[in-house]
């Protein structure tokens, strides 16, 4: 009796045995879809991850990502955020120089800078863009009073007087709605309202990630 039982046990043990390396697989392409969606997920992780500071000021030097600073000072080294840092004599951007940029540095958010002369993205300078009616929007949108602007580049068309930004990389102006700084295809601004992960409807389509749905 008691080896009939062993046996039944044993049985038991193989099946759930059987059933969860089985199961393995598919957790496995679960977990990497997952990881795939947030690679993907509009590019805003990753625009995160490039303005996060890793700085170090120490005794001996000041560092940016393991690799010594050359020149830079440590007793008048700020961290403005963004990536950015200026010390008595340079403003720097992920530990390199920027040449061009002014002490007076001011940070915006979402990558963007400005100084009294000129506005900067990534640590590169905007080329036409006007420093002192620059101003962020929110989600890597900015505008000044002739231009609108996404991760750094002119939106073609935008009207700054008019955008707005809606969610998910959405926006509008009066004309037209846009999708991460591109003009979103027979969408009207109209009647043009954003909805979750990405999707968004008008009064004739709908449209996901700034693609119209057949």
């Amino acid at each position: 009796m008691r080896k009939h039982k062993c046996k039944t046990m044993k049985r038991y043990i193989i099946v759930i045995l059987v059933l969860c390396l089985s199961g393995i697989p598919s957790m496995l392409g679960v977990l990497k879809a997952n990881e795939h969606v947030t690679k993907e997920e509009d590019g805003r992780e990753y625009r995160w991850h490039r303005h996060k500071p890793t700085y170090f000021v120490g005794r001996n030097g000041v560092f940016f990502d393991g690799r010594p600073i050359k020149d830079a000072s440590p007793s008048s080294f700020r961290i403005l955020g963004d990536g950015y840092a200026v010390d008595n004599w340079h403003v720097y951007y992920r530990g390199n120089v920027m040449a061009e940029a002014a002490l007076s540095l001011e940070v915006l958010g979402y990558g963007y800078v400005k100084d009294a002369w000129n506005v900067f993205y990534d640590g590169r300078k905007i080329e036409g863009a006007s420093a002192g009616t620059f101003s962020v929007i929110s989600d890597w949108y900015a505008k000044d009073n002739w231009s609108v602007f996404f991760d750094g580049k002119k939106v073609d068309g935008a009207s700054p007087g008019s955008f707005k930004v809606l969610r998910d990389g959405y926006a509008k102006d009066n004309w037209a709605v846009y999708y991460d700084g591109i003009k979103v295809k027979d969408a009207s601004p109209d009647s043009f309202s954003c909805r979750r992960g990405g999707y968004a409807e008008d009064n004739w389509s709908t449209f996901y990630r700034g693609k119209k749905l057949d």
